[in-house]
């Protein structure tokens, strides 16, 4: 059979004492069929030797100097403590998806959007911005143009009505000014929802376009914590 040896430091001089701890249990202690060096509650683990799963409980009390590296992503719904007002989330879109000229009073979509809350307790802000051209139509007449955003299909922002008198040339063209719509709403859930901004003549036959090259154009959506 194996045998136990004890074998003392030719350099130390202490006295190793092993002590019996108070107890009326025969029990037995089985060491390790290994070469290496007992750990005591003075002694480090390596980090390469931790695996495995760490209880909750465990590092409930853990420092933020006790954390280095990457943290993994994580959604923010599941953050607590942090006062309110912080933007949590901004997405936006300069893509124009409808360019070019028309004259008939179809409503055409020309940004679109899709967003989706991380709180429904959230604010959302949305901010529309467009510059479009018009034709003249002859004779001093008028045009109308209706500019809406939109969530879903439900008006946020109802800009009917826009109102120019036109110079007499049927051929000269300008520039609006450059529009821009702003409100404010409770996100409410946190479905994911289409943002859309529309753009039609109210008057038939007055000559309506918009490009890419127009400058200032996008549309944006802000999320803000509650």
């Amino acid at each position: 059979m194996s045998k136990v040896k004890i074998q003392g430091n030719a350099s130390g001089s202490g006295v190793l004492t092993i002590a019996a701890p108070n107890t009326s249990t025969d029990r037995t202690i089985t060491l390790p069929d290994t070469t290496g060096t007992l750990l005591d509650e003075n002694s480090s683990v390596p980090a390469a030797n931790l695996t495995g799963t760490v209880a909750d409980a465990r590092i409930s009390a853990l420092t933020a100097s006790k954390l280095t590296g990457a943290l993994p992503a994580i959604s923010g719904a599941s953050l607590t403590g942090i006062s309110a007002g912080k933007v949590l989330q901004v997405a936006s879109t300069r893509t124009l998806q409808k360019t070019g000229t028309w004259t008939d009073t179809s409503t055409h979509t020309i940004f679109s959007l899709s967003f989706t809350p991380i709180s429904a307790s959230s604010t959302l802000y949305i901010t529309s911005i467009l510059t479009f051209q018009y034709y003249g139509a002859g004779n001093g007449t008028s045009a109308e143009m209706s500019m809406m955003t939109k969530e879903g299909g439900t008006d946020i922002i109802d800009g009917s009505g826009l109102h120019w008198n036109i110079e007499p040339s049927n051929n000269v063209a300008h520039f609006t000014p450059t529009h821009i719509q702003q409100t404010s709403r409770s996100a409410s859930n946190t479905n994911a929802r289409t943002y859309t901004v529309t753009l039609a003549n109210q008057i038939a036959n007055r000559r309506l376009q918009t490009k890419d090259a127009y400058g200032g154009n996008y549309l944006q959506v802000m999320e803000v914590s509650a």
